[in-house]
C-alpha cells in the first residue's frame, strides 16, 4: 500500500513523528506531500521546532490553529520588536525588589525607615493572549510581621517564597512558603525552613530559585542549600568555604544543578546530579566541571553572577491545563535545552575593579559532555577550548545589575545612546539629574536589544537571506541582517588566553519612545514569553528606588 493512499489523518500522525527538519525536506518530494505539509498540525509542529518550544497540554482550550496563530504573532513580535500594543500601569511605593515569572509581576513594597526593607508584596497578573481574560488583575498581600530580604515566585504552584532575617543581631534566616493568592501558608508546604546564623553584620545578599518542589538558596558568606519544601527535607547543604566559595548557582533541569566557583584558577562551573528521587539518601554527585576564563596571576575574579529562567516543571505543564486567579497554563513552553544562562564576571587587580565580561551559554551545552573531555574519578573535566565556541560574548552588553532578564533562548539588555540636552522634565523625573557644563539636564536615550540564541532560527536566517520568515509573515527587514556574531575576548592584561565565543545570536533593536535615563538603575527591562516590560524607577540619593510606572509591550 502506498503511503499517500492512507487517510489524511493517519498520514498526518505519521508525519508528526518526524522532526521539523524532515518535514521541511519532504515538501519537495511531490505536490501531495507539499500540500500535506501546509496543514495546521504540521505547520504548528514545524514552528514549535524552529522556535524552540514544546507543545502544552492536549486539553488546553486553544485549538491547534489558535496556537499556531499565537506562536507566529509572538515570534514575529520578539524577532522584529514589533509590539502592536502598549499599556502603562502606574506604580507607587518604594521598592527594593521585583520579579517577573509566568505572566506574574511582583513588586516588593516597604515603609520608609532606616533599613528600607520589604514589608509587603503587590501582585499583578498581566493580560495574556492565551486565556479569555480581557485585562490583568492585581492585589496586595497582607503586610508582613517581619521585613523580607529576598523572594521568588512560582505561579504554577501558587507559591511565593519569602526570605526573612539575616540582619545584624538576628539569630536565624527564616524561609516561608505562602500562597501567592492569599499570603497564607501554602497548603502543600511542610512548614518554614530555619537556617541558624551567628553574624556580626548584615548578610549582604541572597539568591533564591524555586524549581518544582525544590528551593535553592545561596546566602552570601554562609551556606548554600537545596530544600524540598513539600517534604521538609534538606537535599543539599554546603557551608561557606572562604577558599573555594560558591558565587552563584542555577538549576539546569529537574535533576541537575550548577555551582559557579570563582575562587579557582580557572573559575569553574560544577554540574551536580541530585539524589532527591532516592528514598533514603540525599545530596548530589559531581558529574562535570567546565573551565571558565583563565586569568593572569595578578588578577582575581571577584564575583560571578548568573541569571537564568528557572526550568519549568515539564510534567506539570504538559499533562494538564490549569486556569485560576494566579496562573493559566500556556499553550507552549520553551524547551529545557534552549534556555540561556548569563554569566557576568568581574575582574579585580588588588582592590580595583578593572573590567567585566558577560558570557551567554545555552543549557544544552552544559547538558552534553564533549567527546574529548577527560574523565577523572567519574567527573568529566571540560576545558575552555572544548566549549567556548558554544558561548556568546558581547563586552559590556548588560547595562547593570537590574538590566537583564532571560526567557527561554532570549535575553534582554540595555545600552545608552549619546546624551541629549533636555528642557523640561521627561518621564516625571526630578531635578537631581546630571547637568552639562551649561547647567542643562543631560539624559540618555535607552536602546534595548532582545538577543535570541536559538540555533535553529539563526540557521534559518543564515540560509534564507530573504524576506521569507519561518513565521508565515512577510517582512521588509530580513532577519539575517541582524545576526550578531560573538566577540573574541582578548584582554591581554587580564586573560592568559583569549576566549573565542563562536555562538551567534539574532539581535532585535527596540527603542521605547520617550524613554530616557540617567543610569542603568533608572530602568528595569524584563521579558517573558508574551511581553516586554519596562519599569521606570526614580533612584534617590540614599539608593532607594521609587517606581513610577510599568510599560507593557505585547502583540
Amino acid at each position: 500500500m502506498h503511503l499517500l493512499s492512507l487517510p489524511t489523518e493517519i498520514i498526518t500522525q505519521i508525519f508528526l513523528n518526524l522532526t521539523w527538519k524532515d518535514i521541511l525536506k519532504s515538501k519537495s518530494v511531490c505536490k501531495a506531500v507539499y500540500e500535506l505539509s501546509q496543514s495546521t498540525a504540521l505547520q504548528y509542529h514545524v514552528l514549535l521546532g524552529i522556535a524552540g518550544y514544546r507543545d502544552g497540554p492536549s486539553n488546553h482550550p486553544m485549538s491547534k490553529s489558535q496556537r499556531l496563530g499565537l506562536l507566529r504573532r509572538l515570534e514575529s513580535s520578539f524577532n522584529y520588536g514589533d509590539f502592536s500594543q502598549k499599556e502603562r500601569i502606574p506604580l507607587s511605593g518604594y521598592t527594593p525588589t521585583y520579579q517577573l515569572q509566568s505572566g506574574i509581576f511582583l513588586q516588593g513594597r516597604h515603609a520608609l525607615g532606616p533599613n528600607y526593607r520589604t514589608s509587603g508584596v503587590n501582585v499583578f497578573r498581566l493580560p495574556s493572549a492565551s486565556d479569555n481574560r480581557d485585562g490583568g488583575v492585581s492585589w496586595k498581600l497582607p503586610d508582613l510581621v517581619r521585613p523580607i530580604r529576598d523572594l521568588d515566585v512560582d505561579p504554577i504552584q501558587d507559591l511565593l517564597v519569602l526570605i526573612e532575617g539575616g540582619l545584624l543581631g538576628s539569630t536565624a534566616i527564616e524561609t516561608s512558603f505562602v500562597s501567592l493568592t492569599t499570603g497564607d501558608p501554602h497548603p502543600l508546604s511542610s512548614g518554614s525552613y530555619t537556617m541558624p546564623i551567628s553574624t556580626t553584620r548584615n548578610v549582604a545578599s541572597f539568591t533564591t530559585i524555586v524549581m518544582g518542589s525544590l528551593m535553592g538558596l545561596l546566602v552570601s558568606d554562609l551556606r548554600f542549600i537545596i530544600y524540598d519544601w513539600k517534604k521538609g527535607k534538606t537535599e543539599v547543604d554546603l557551608p561557606f568555604d572562604n577558599i573555594d566559595p560558591v558565587n552563584s548557582f542555577f538549576f539546569l533541569d529537574q535533576s541537575h544543578f550548577g555551582l559557579i566557583r570563582g575562587g579557582r584558577r580557572p573559575a569553574q562551573i560544577e554540574i551536580h546530579k541530585l539524589k532527591y528521587n532516592e528514598e533514603i539518601s540525599s545530596g548530589s554527585d559531581l558529574t562535570a566541571v567546565y573551565h571558565l576564563l583563565a586569568v593572569k596571576d595578578n588578577i582575581t575574579v571577584g564575583e560571578i553572577t548568573c541569571r537564568s529562567d528557572p526550568p519549568p516543571n515539564v510534567n506539570d505543564i504538559s499533562t494538564s491545563y490549569t486556569d485560576n486567579q494566579v496562573y493559566s497554563t500556556p499553550p507552549f513552553i520553551p524547551r529545557l535545552e534552549d534556555r540561556v544562562l548569563i554569566l557576568e564576571m568581574m575582574f579585580w587587580r588588588s582592590v580595583d575593579l578593572i573590567a567585566t565580561c558577560v558570557i551567554a551559554v545555552r543549557a544544552e551545552t552544559l547538558m552534553k559532555i564533549p567527546e574529548k573531555s577527560i574523565c577523572v574519578d567519574g567527573v568529566y573535566v571540560v576545558t575552555a577550548d572544548l566549549w567556548m565556541d558554544e558561548t556568546h560574548m558581547q563586552p559590556s552588553m548588560i547595562g547593570g545589575n537590574w538590566a537583564c532578564f532571560v526567557y527561554g533562548s532570549r535575553f534582554v539588555t540595555l545600552s545608552f545612546l549619546d546624551p541629549i540636552n533636555f528642557t523640561g522634565e521627561p518621564d516625571d523625573d526630578d531635578d537631581d539629574d546630571d547637568d552639562d557644563d551649561n547647567g542643562q539636564k543631560l539624559f540618555w536615550p535607552v536602546e534595548i536589544f532582545i538577543l535570541d540564541m536559538n540555533p535553529r532560527l539563526v540557521a534559518w536566517a543564515e540560509s534564507k537571506g530573504c524576506d521569507e520568515t519561518p513565521f508565515g509573515i512577510n517582512r521588509t527587514e530580513t532577519i539575517d541582517r541582524r545576526i550578531r556574531k560573538s566577540s573574541e575576548l582578548v584582554m591581554h592584561n587580564i586573560l592568559q588566553e583569549p576566549w573565542h565565543g563562536g555562538c551567534p545570536a539574532i539581535a532585535t533593536r527596540f527603542i521605547a519612545e520617550g524613554v530616557t535615563a540617567r543610569a542603568a538603575d533608572d530602568f528595569a527591562v524584563m521579558l517573558d514569553g508574551e511581553r516586554l516590560i519596562i519599569v521606570k524607577l526614580k533612584v534617590n540619593a540614599d539608593h532607594t528606588r521609587l517606581p513610577l510606572y510599568m510599560d507593557i509591550y505585547h502583540s
